[in-house]
């Protein structure tokens, strides 16, 4: 196996929303060009964030269990599900705010919005399919576990 689809297989079983990637890539790259500093007190905020949203991401990871994405073989519910149905999409949402906040990059706070409405449209895909594939089990979830928080 090539270090390209090593690389490509890790990256699969990664859920990173592209749509996020994409935002603090854009902030990154606007703040190269022109810098909009956030105040200082929003790098110690933006550590925890990015620290908390981190171990959400890792702890509904491991919720999920081993298995594809894209044709999960059961629904989760417990633990972090049992409390947001997008457990992995907001801790990554937390992990972009955090970013901003501990490299100071106005930027990359200004997409954080844009980057979650895109994921939000997703998600809405993501709920459709769910329906097909669980039927009354997700229609049972989705009423008692609010989609964010």
């Amino acid at each position: 196996m090539t270090a390209r689809a090593r690389f490509q297989a890790v990256a699969d079983r990664i859920p990173l929303p592209a749509e996020t990637l994409a935002g603090v890539v854009a902030g990154m790259l606007a703040q190269q060009v022109r810098p909009l500093m956030l105040p200082a007190w929003s790098r110690p905020v933006g550590m925890v964030l990015a620290g908390g949203g981190l171990a959400v991401v890792a702890e509904a990871w491991r919720e999920r269990g081993p298995g594809s994405l894209e044709d999960p073989e059961a629904l989760v519910t417990t633990g972090l599900h049992g409390m947001s149905r997008n457990p992995i999409y907001l801790g990554f949402t937390a992990v972009h705010l955090g970013l901003a906040g501990a490299t100071r990059n106005g930027w990359m706070l200004a997409t954080c919005p844009v980057s979650a409405a895109l994921v939000h449209r997703w998600v809405l895909r993501e709920e459709r399919w769910l329906h097909e594939r669980f039927a009354d089990e997700y229609d049972a979830y989705r009423v008692r576990v609010p989609r964010y928080l």
